[in-house]
């Protein structure tokens, strides 16, 4: 994959649309997430909040539902929030967007601003690492 297969504008209006999606009752902030494979196929998430308090982030709504699919290769992650401020991903998804995605692109969207692309590496730059404990990890190019 080249950054010339990010198509930015697309990634933006697929998380926008998955915004409009969003449960927040709790907090009312909510976000919409679009998770890209390397093979170009896209997942959408949104924040889901119940009113006990118990949720989900949309990055991990997004990247269980390609877990849930066989996906296993990622390439670009983009988010919207409310009030078109941009967010980064939480430290938990931080943590497991690196697990699955350790070269993703994550794109942050602000009202007014050009979108901002990070490597997910610079947004989690001493991610927990299992090493030989994890089975997926010791393997060179495993699919995990």
């Amino acid at each position: 994959m080249t950054e010339s297969f990010l198509d930015i504008p697309l990634l933006i209006k697929t998380a926008e649309a998955a915004f409009q999606h969003a449960v927040a009752p709790s907090s009312g902030f909510r976000v919409g997430a679009v998770l890209q494979t390397e093979d170009g196929v896209l997942f959408t998430g949104c924040n889901i909040e119940s009113p006990v308090y118990l949720g989900m982030c949309a990055e991990r709504v997004a990247l269980f539902k390609a877990l849930s699919e066989g996906f296993r290769r990622f390439y670009a992650l983009a988010l919207v929030c409310e009030e078109g401020m941009a967010c980064p991903p939480c430290g938990t998804c931080r943590q497991l967007l690196w697990e699955f995605a350790p070269s993703l692109q994550v794109i942050t969207v602000d009202t007014g601003k050009p979108p901002q692309i990070y490597k997910i590496i610079d947004l989690l730059p001493i991610p927990f690492e299992r090493g030989e404990r994890d089975p997926f990890r010791t393997k060179k190019n495993s699919s995990i």
